[in-house]
This record gives structure tokens, C-alpha cells and sequence, in this order.
């Protein structure tokens, strides 16, 4: 037996409309097999070193506990693009 149909209905009223809500899928394809890593290069390995070097200069002029830290980062990074 069908609920719907056993349901008593008070005269003058209808029962509630089906609710039909379509779905809609999408399919989104990432091309990760063409991602590909790669050693930086001697561009940024000279910038790196240039970036290391001018804060080292900055640090002469204007001493300060930011400069210090600037500088060791700068520094460490040259070192791993090297």
C-alpha cells in the first residue's frame, strides 16, 4: 500500500506538491601528471645572493634586531638556491 494514497485529505485542500530538484554533477579534470619541479635556477640563485649581500649593506648603515634576522634569512637562502 502507498502512504500518499491512504492519507485522508481535508475537503477544499490539496496534498503539498513533489519537490523534483534536478542535480547537476561537474567533472573538474587537474592536469597534475604535467606538474613538474624543478631546481631553481642561476637567475634566481644570483638574486638570492644580491638580496643577501644588500642586506648585509643595510645592516652597516642602520643596525637594528630585524636587520640581523633580514640578513640570516637572506642568507640561508642563497645558501639552498646555490
Amino acid at each position: 500500500m502507498d502512504s500518499e494514497q491512504d492519507t485522508p485529505v481535508a475537503p477544499g485542500s490539496r496534498p503539498a506538491p513533489r519537490v523534483v530538484a534536478p542535480t547537476n554533477k561537474v567533472t573538474v579534470a587537474l592536469p597534475f601528471s604535467k606538474i613538474t619541479l624543478a631546481e631553481p635556477g642561476k637567475e634566481v640563485a644570483e638574486l638570492a645572493a644580491i638580496v643577501a649581500e644588500l642586506t648585509a649593506i643595510v645592516e652597516h648603515v642602520a643596525e637594528g634586531p630585524e636587520l640581523a634576522r633580514l640578513r640570516d634569512r637572506a642568507e640561508a637562502l642563497a645558501a639552498r638556491t646555490r
